[in-house]
């Protein structure tokens, strides 16, 4: 079982943890228009001295590397259910909608559309169809619509009481639980050898990790842990702690990697009673640890239990939602698997306990027959 030293004191959150989260949170996405949150990840790991690598399909990976210890990769999408612009007449536009979401929000709703002359706002002007195209009245008229994109017109970023609301919390605050177990890495100057990958295009198909299997860009003998926000379900509680993802509407994931993380989130909650986890299989959605799992990879995953899942709500598109508390613990354990990451096979203690356990009764057994 777990017996590795902890020291809670270490990755606490603290006002830049939240910094992270309000910058990155704030910041517009969308799938295929990533290249805000992309830039500001490059950004904040040059600054700390942490080499950047980007794949053909535009994923990050940032490494994190100090003494010898083994590898585990921790990963992320950097996009948000939006739309692309693809025509323009007068304040007319076309638009394509990327990613999941709800037809009771065509017509009617608000944008907020950018573009290089800056954001403009906007209204849902037409139904949604088959091929996703639907038309949205800017408030002005737009010149140059080359690269314009899209989403629902939100608040970026709200903290009140123990609720960080915010226009694109699925995925964006697993990037940011990443870069905050990273910047705990960098200023106690751990030993660990993190890969913290950065996924693009995630709503539309899972293609950005497609991309990095195809890519090869991480060998198949690092364990990858997939960070995601998914749907709160009964076991999987907004403000009850992450939750460590058995699989997906799809797929089940390493049980070894996953026993892994199960061991290592009872030994920190043993050793800080503040600490708090859940664990359970999220099937509201498909998360990138499908692809990885068709492709042979040792992948495990956590999530954040999310309120307002893609902005649904009854009418009107809503703010996502997640505990401050989560967030709170979901850096510590980011940083504590980057400390002891998966090895082999650790499931020996469950197998010696069953086999003591049929050693007891075999003989028995046998005799009962």
């Amino acid at each position: 079982m777990f017996t590795h030293p902890l020291f809670p004191e270490r990755t606490r959150v603290n006002r830049k943890h939240l910094k992270i989260f309000s910058d990155l949170l704030s910041l517009p996405t969308a799938p295929l228009h990533e290249h805000r949150v992309v830039a500001y990840i490059r950004d904040f790991s040059e600054k700390r001295g942490l080499p950047v690598k980007e794949d053909r399909f535009g994923n990050l990976i940032v490494r994190y590397t100090r003494g010898k210890p083994s590898p585990v990769a921790l990963t992320a999408h950097t996009d948000h259910p939006g739309f692309t612009v693809h025509d323009v007449h007068g304040r007319q536009l076309e638009a394509e909608w990327l990613g999941g979401h709800d037809r009771n929000h065509f017509p009617g709703s608000r944008v907020l559309i950018q573009t290089h002359d800056g954001p403009v706002t906007g209204r849902v002007s037409s139904t949604i169809g088959k091929t996703r195209r639907f038309e949205i009245t800017a408030r002005r008229r737009i010149q140059d619509i080359e690269g314009a994109y899209g989403y629902w017109n939100l608040p970026p970023f709200h903290l009140e009481g123990d609720r960080i609301t915010t226009k694109a919390a699925d995925n964006l605050v697993g990037c940011a639980a990443i870069l905050a177990a990273l910047d705990n890495l960098v200023t106690q100057k751990e030993k660990a050898d993190l890969y913290a990958v950065f996924t693009r295009a995630e709503e539309v198909g899972l293609v950005g990790a497609a991309g990095l299997v195809e890519a090869k860009t991480l060998p198949k003998r690092i364990p990858i842990i997939v960070l995601e926000a998914s749907k709160e379900l009964p076991g999987a509680l907004i403000g009850n702690g992450p939750v460590i993802r058995v699989g997906d509407y799809m797929s089940i994931f390493d049980p070894s990697i996953e026993y892994t993380l199960h061991d290592l989130a009872k030994g920190i909650a043993s050793a800080d009673r503040q600490f708090a986890f859940q664990r359970q299989l999220m099937s509201g959605g498909v998360c990138e640890a499908s692809i990885y799992v068709l492709h042979g990879y040792q992948v495990g995953a956590l999530a954040f239990p999310l309120g307002n899942y893609h902005n649904e709500s009854k009418r009107w598109p809503a703010p996502e939602y997640i505990s401050r508390t989560d967030a709170i613990n979901m850096i510590r354990l980011c940083t504590e698997i980057a400390l002891h990451p998966p090895e082999g096979d650790t499931r020996d203690p469950i197998r010696k306990y069953w086999a003591s356990r049929y050693a007891d009764f075999r003989q028995r057994v046998l005799d009962s027959r």
